[in-house]
């Protein structure tokens, strides 16, 4: 596997991105751009990734603004600008797309996101409908929010009151406090996967699982907002194979049901190739589940089946 570094300035105007292209050494089957999700970085995604490459798949994928690489003021993590931060996320992966597409001019491309990420993706699928990404892959991925229009008020007073780069625990209780309910609660991010292991690193890693600003939670919410409105559904190719996966005890997913919804919406909008696969008892990283290469298989074998 080859490995290179490229950086470019975030559309944020906060830092500088720096990403990772990762390249089997023979011939390249086809190429993913991968986004990741909040409060962690691409090299929580590295076994993945090797198993792409294994597969003959070529990947880039970056960490986001003010995250990981990305981040050169720890009290910054989570924070993306004063203003419209949701929209400069978005522009960046277009730009690492547009870097995918530039060195393989003749190959089809898999946008994929998880988490947060998949609403930066989902975003980047509908507003930018013109460019050739061949397939879409949303993972731990949600619906509409009922109280997402309270949450981007209650954020915007929170922005306006203490700034834009504060960091508030009632917000981040607010939006992700019941995501350990159902879980046995040996640490609070259970919720994440079942295997300990994951858990401990990720909990251990300062890179991953801190405050996002306030302003950075107003984005989020705005991020969960544009991609379950109606426009979102017109905007996606109706042609577009699209890959929905979760594990059916994910919270951001409802618990399955809030990617039961997007699925069903889809096939109401005349969207053809959409596929729906939910992992029984898995949380909200299938990636770093029990049974995560079946996960991974189960997604090339879908890549080789709809895109290829």
């Amino acid at each position: 596997m080859k490995i290179e570094e490229y950086r470019f300035p975030s559309a944020t105007g906060v830092c500088e991105i720096v990403g990772n292209s990762y390249k089997p050494d023979g011939d390249v089957k086809a190429v993913f751009a991968i986004h990741h999700g909040m409060a962690e970085h691409q090299e929580r995604y590295r076994g993945f990734i090797e198993y792409l490459v294994s597969k003959g798949y070529a990947v880039f994928m970056h960490d986001m603004a003010n995250h990981g690489k990305s981040n050169v003021d720890f009290d910054e993590t989570g924070y993306f600008g004063e203003k419209d931060g949701y929209i400069a996320l978005v522009e960046d992966f277009k730009t690492t797309f547009e870097k995918a597409r530039n060195e393989y001019p003749d190959k089809k491309i898999i946008v994929m996101g998880h988490s947060m990420g998949s609403f930066i993706v989902r975003c980047f699928t509908a507003w930018h409908n013109e460019l050739d990404f061949a397939g879409a892959i949303y993972m731990g991925t949600g619906g509409a929010n009922p109280i997402a229009g309270l949450g981007d008020k209650i954020s915007a007073m929170v922005v306006k009151m203490k700034g834009s780069k504060h960091k508030s625990k009632t917000l981040d209780k607010m939006s992700f406090g019941s995501y350990n309910k159902k879980f046995e609660g040996r640490t609070a991010f259970d919720w994440l996967t079942k295997d300990n292991d994951i858990v401990d690193k990720y909990i251990a890693d300062e890179y991953c699982g801190f405050l996002f600003s306030a302003q950075g939670m107003n984005d989020l919410v705005k991020l969960n907002i544009e991609a379950n409105t109606d426009e979102w559904y017109k905007n996606i190719k109706t042609e577009l194979p699209v890959y929905l996966v979760s594990g059916e005890m994910d919270p951001v997913g409802e618990y399955s049901k809030g990617i039961r919804d997007i699925y069903q919406k889809l096939l109401a909008t005349d969207h053809k190739k959409v596929t729906i696969k939910l992992y029984p008892n898995d949380r909200h990283e299938v990636l770093n589940e029990t049974d995560k290469e079946k996960v991974m298989q189960d997604l090339t074998d879908w890549v080789e089946k709809e895109v290829l």
